[in-house]
């Protein structure tokens, strides 16, 4: 095994293992509210996911644009302005959360059925949706002391915190729902209190130096952080439209069904966004000190790892789809075989996501924001609304699941000339 291999793997495990925590911890969040409130908590959950996720898509175009910045100048050696930079993202960040959380409350009322819910389920994306919108800096908290973490060199410290996340998620879920009866006011409320205690573990990790930087600089943490932006605010925008297809076609157990897949899909792209971000700050630092064969090695070796993380999700999601689904069905065999249905269509697209996954993520890494944004507006919204809009017209409901897999494969049609014309320019221009 080379150095480099070593080195990714060194950074990516913990960050793989404590994403897959993550998805652990949403998915026992998911069991607790379908136990504790039933299928329009969980058709509520999935009503608001897009807004929290745009949301988030923001923060995580903060955060990624401020660790490349970073990642750079330190493979300059300057670590009074890698220090400077950390502190400008920092202010970026809480900046814009406040500002959006205001926002957002200011108009919650009209979001919630702009988002697609309807008088049934109303109440319980008012509830959730505030909360979490309304605490939103305290929810995306952790991605910013677990970027700059993987960034100090200490990534095992962004497994522990991990840990802790979910067992104070998990215990708050059961005192809030099960106990207090909070409802879906429990979950938002464990939730964001849980992702707390995440970043306040790994704080004193986090370096931060007198505030440098201009407005230029903001605006290259911006545009090296927009193509994430983009990919999830595509993903955003996706699950809406999925949302009201799905309600148009099917109904609130449709909502619920995508519910369960999103929680499936969680494993598969934590994963791979856990590889992602260890990827940053070593594909940087490779392109700040001009190491051409360094990143090379680096997406060799991402590339290999997330084929293991997709194609092994997508097997163990074949054989037991029907009793991870019972997990979350509350004993609904109408959601149970409607949510089997869906998960055998839409996780073949495993089998191909990861290769775009990582083709935005490098992209970023290397500073060509454009080409990666073009991967995320491929995968995550071109190639994705058109099949989601044509093919239920054409085959029925099943061509709202196909819709997935079709986009991925459309758009390695995309990514792979991409990734081909750029290691030649890096090739050209760091040799």
């Amino acid at each position: 095994m080379s150095p480099t291999s070593r080195q990714l793997i060194h950074y990516s495990v913990p960050s793989i293992i404590g994403m897959l925590i993550v998805s652990v911890q949403m998915m026992i969040d998911g069991m607790f509210v379908s136990q504790g409130v039933g299928s329009l908590g969980l058709a509520a959950v999935n009503i608001s996911m897009p807004l929290v996720n745009a949301m988030l898509s923001v923060a995580i175009m903060i955060i990624s644009g401020g660790v490349v910045i970073c990642g750079i100048a330190k493979g300059q050696n300057d670590e009074k302005l890698v220090r400077g930079y950390t502190t400008l993202t920092f202010i970026v960040l809480v900046a814009t959360m406040t500002l959006m959380s205001v926002l957002v409350l200011c108009f919650l009322k009209k979001i919630c059925y702009w988002l697609g819910s309807n008088d049934e389920v109303f109440q319980y994306v008012r509830t959730y949706l505030g909360i979490l919108s309304g605490a939103i800096i305290f929810y995306v908290i952790p991605n910013f002391t677990e970027a700059f973490t993987r960034l100090a060199g200490k990534p095992n410290k962004v497994f522990t915190s991990g840990v802790i996340c979910c067992v104070v998620n998990v215990v708050l879920d059961y005192v809030f729902i099960m106990r207090f009866h909070w409802g879906m006011a429990g979950a938002a409320v464990a939730t964001c209190i849980a992702n707390t205690s995440a970043a306040v573990v790994l704080s004193p990790n986090v370096k931060f130096g007198r505030l440098m930087g201009t407005w230029w600089d903001v605006r290259r943490i911006l545009f090296n952080g927009s193509s994430e932006m983009l990919t999830s605010v595509s993903a955003a925008v996706t699950m809406f439209a999925f949302n009201i297809v799905l309600m148009n076609n099917i109904g609130t157990l449709g909502v619920a069904a995508m519910t369960i897949i999103y929680y499936m899909n969680m494993i598969v792209n934590m994963s791979i966004y856990g590889l992602s971000q260890a990827l940053y700050p070593l594909m940087s630092f490779a392109f700040g000190s001009r190491d051409y064969g360094k990143i090379r090695n680096l997406l060799f070796v991402s590339l290999k790892m997330s084929a293991i993380i997709g194609i092994g999700t997508f097997l163990f999601v074949q054989i037991f789809k029907r009793q991870v689904v019972a997990l979350f069905a509350d004993g609904n065999e109408v959601l149970v075989e409607l949510a089997v249905t869906a998960a055998t269509l839409v996780t073949i697209h495993y089998l191909m996501s990861f290769v775009n996954i990582i083709g935005s993520s490098f992209h970023t890494a290397v500073e060509r924001p454009l080409e990666s944004a073009v991967i995320a507006l491929c995968r995550s919204l071109v190639f994705a609304l058109l099949p989601l809009f044509i093919l239920p017209q054409l085959v029925g409901n099943i061509g709202i699941w196909l819709s997935m897999p079709i986009a991925e494969l459309l758009t390695l049609f995309v990514t792979v000339p991409l990734f081909v014309t750029t290691m030649r320019r890096l090739k050209k221009n760091l040799c």
